[in-house]
């Protein structure tokens, strides 16, 4: 019995097709975080959840019960919708106030 083994070339470049293909999958997900609201930045239009930092956007949605940015107080439980894009920046898509 004699095994085969790809060669370096073929390995490396189904390795990164593979690779970018999960990358430009996850990017497509948004993802949720539930808690309560740390810092309102009024003047930046950011929030700070669970020691996340998200920066709102004119396209971030609000539910009925907060309905704009500013109704967003600390202390509040929200759950937040977000984009991850790098390590260090969340964009909310939409913020909805909890009861």
């Amino acid at each position: 019995m004699s095994l085969h083994f790809p060669s370096a070339k073929a390995f490396w470049s189904t390795t990164a097709a593979v690779a970018l293909a999960a990358c430009a999958s996850t990017a497509a997900f948004a993802e949720t975080l539930k808690g309560r609201v740390d810092v309102v930045n009024q003047g930046n239009k950011t929030l700070v959840v669970a020691g996340i930092t998200f920066q709102t956007t004119a396209e971030t949605r609000y539910n009925e019960a907060l309905q704009t940015f500013t109704n967003l107080k600390q202390g509040q439980k929200v759950t937040v919708e977000f984009d991850r894009s790098g390590s260090n920046l969340y964009t909310a898509k939409a913020i909805a106030l909890e009861p």
